[in-house]
């Protein structure tokens, strides 16, 4: 009674108990921070008692407090053995105890907050919080377990990596908040496409025996997810899998009141046909995965040994891309954007040209796209612009006609909307007007990061920086695109310019109807790919303000580009110094 009057005016909530047993119903029906147990009691005795009780998982971190008038040692051996948490004589101050028992509440609490803590972690590690999936790592320990189980009884297993297309366009035009609804709600609908559907994503057991014929759906990444189809053993089983999946992405995805068209690129590896272990088909998937998106999107691609070489290929030129800045192996070409009414050059356009140290000049249809895919772009694209900035200056102090340079810029460096800060920095470190300075950006990087270009430009515009569409005409081409970006100039696409002169008329009719719809926004005009006489020739009569290509000059490094002006204000009698 006084004990339990003491832990009352502590602020405690007590319930008392009769015997032992009765303890042990009362724990069972209400479980207790905390439990003050006494040794010698009718029917069962503390120590059975708090045996019994350290046997409950309910009853596992609750400390138990046992009293006793004994105090010789082997009881107090005997309660800790018995899993008692403290020990204390009867003849103890209650208002003391209760104190005592204070401090074992609050150490249980610190340490409650810590086991959760460190299960957070724990399934941090190996869960994605969002859509609640196993993560890349939980999925590599499920493959080891899966490889096992079919090696031992020789049976197949099909890993199947899964991209979304084109997420980062939903992402920049509806939000995050959508985005990760639509990622959850994508995860729902693969789950619905196993074989064993009814068994949520979180029931992540180690037993082997119970879960290895189970399929997985995990995510590895951003947009892309995994399945693991443990069973299947060929192509055709695992196409039909695939299609399943297609099947419950084609429908569409509703976010208040709009409809969202969704596809995704997969890539399918086999066991043991494609790889032994469970990293390696993952990676071949990936790479399968990787290899169809550049075929067509929205597709299925079965890795085969000419996707792995390639991947290898891919590999070994990303890690000489990351050593080519410091090594100095980039170098800047440039050819000349001439005045369609007096062939004046009046700009240049910056090429970048890699030259490997064994391999010799790689092409930048190879390395750039890869540049892309890996974020090295972003550095390199920094070099291009100090480089480009820095020759301007050069030209300028050395007293040459001013050209302005033109850029290219990828999507990708739009992306963590720093591209303006670089660009300002690039020309002020080289000190000269920004106006010198123009970049060129595809359709499709203005489509895929809109908001970011979209930004972009028109902080650009405030800083002085010209801006050009390249490649106009083989994208998107929305009229109402070019009505909300600021931008200077379109670029026609060689593929228009090249069969304008033909007897059939080819594209002419098109390109006189960009140079049309250009004029009537304000916009100049630059043709590129002029390789033929018959090709200049019409663009003569037509609006176009800047012509360029292989018949006036090729790209040229800077050396060989001065000597063909020089050459070619002769050839054109033209006057070095009525040259803007």
């Amino acid at each position: 009674m006084l004990v339990g009057t003491a832990l009352e005016m502590a602020g405690f909530r007590v319930v008392t108990a009769a015997d032992g047993a009765a303890a042990l119903r009362h724990f069972r029906e209400h479980p207790a921070d905390c439990v003050v147990l006494d040794v010698v009691m009718p029917g069962m005795n503390g120590f059975d008692v708090c045996s019994a009780m350290r046997e409950s998982p309910d009853c596992r971190h609750v400390p138990i407090l046992m009293q006793t008038s004994l105090d010789d040692m082997e009881s107090v051996n005997r309660a800790y053995n018995a899993g008692a948490t403290d020990f204390s004589s009867k003849g103890i101050n209650p208002m003391l105890l209760a104190q005592r028992v204070k401090f074992l509440v609050r150490a249980k609490q610190t340490q409650d907050q810590l086991r959760e803590s460190e299960a957070r972690v724990r399934y941090l590690a190996y869960y994605d919080p969002l859509t609640a999936l196993p993560n890349r790592q939980r999925l590599l320990q499920i493959l080891e377990q899966q490889v096992a189980f079919a090696k031992a009884r020789q049976r197949g297993l099909a890993v199947l990596m899964l991209d979304i297309d084109n997420f980062s366009r939903i992402n920049d035009t509806q939000g995050q908040a959508v985005g990760d609804a639509l990622l959850k709600e994508v995860a729902h609908r693969l789950q619905t496409c196993l074989r064993d559907s009814q068994r949520a994503p979180d029931q992540a057991g180690d037993s082997v025996e119970m879960n290895d014929i189970n399929d997985w759906v995990a995510r590895t990444g951003g947009d892309e997810f995994a399945l693991a189809l443990p069973g299947i053993a060929t192509a055709d089983a695992a196409q039909v899998v695939a299609r399943r999946v297609q099947l419950a992405l084609a429908r569409p995805f509703l976010f208040a009141q709009q409809e969202i068209p969704l596809a995704a690129t997969m890539g399918i590896s086999l066991y043991p046909g494609d790889a032994a272990t469970g990293e390696a088909l993952i990676k071949n998937a990936d790479a399968a995965m990787h290899h169809g998106k550049k075929s067509w999107q929205g597709g299925m691609e079965f890795f085969n040994k000419s996707i792995s070489t390639r991947a290898a290929k891919h590999l070994s030129m990303e890690a000489d891309l990351r050593k080519a800045l410091e090594r100095g192996e980039f170098t800047l070409n440039y050819q000349p954007r001439l005045a369609l009414k007096d062939l004046r050059v009046e700009a240049v356009e910056a090429l970048l040209r890699w030259k490997h140290p064994q391999k010799g000049f790689i092409a930048p249809d190879e390395f750039i796209p890869l540049a892309e895919q890996s974020g090295l772009i972003v550095e390199i694209g920094d070099w291009v612009l100090r480089e480009a900035s820095a020759q301007v200056r050069r030209w300028r102090d050395a007293g040459w006609p001013g050209w302005q340079v033109a850029v290219n810029v990828s999507g990708v460096q739009f992306r963590d909307g720093s591209l303006v800060s670089r660009v300002s920095r690039a020309i002020g470190a080289a000190g000269i007007d920004s106006r010198m300075i123009e970049l060129e950006f595809t359709e499709g990087a203005l489509i895929e990061y809109s908001a970011a270009v979209s930004k972009a430009v028109k902080s650009l515009k405030e800083l002085g920086v010209a801006t050009a569409l390249d490649d106009f005409g083989t994208g998107y081409s929305s009229l109402s695109y070019l009505r909300h970006f600021p931008i200077d100039t379109l670029k026609i696409d060689r593929a228009f310019v090249r069969d304008i002169a033909s007897t059939s008329g080819g594209n002419a009719p098109l390109v006189d109807a960009i140079i049309a719809m250009a004029k009537s926004l304000g916009l100049s005009t630059v043709a590129e790919g002029v390789e033929t006489e018959a090709q200049w020739q019409y663009l003569k009569t037509r609006d176009a303000n800047q012509v360029q290509g292989f018949l006036f000059c090729r790209p040229l490094p800077i050396a060989d580009l001065e000597r063909w002006h020089a050459d070619w204000l002769h050839a054109n009698q033209l006057s070095p110094a009525s040259v803007a």
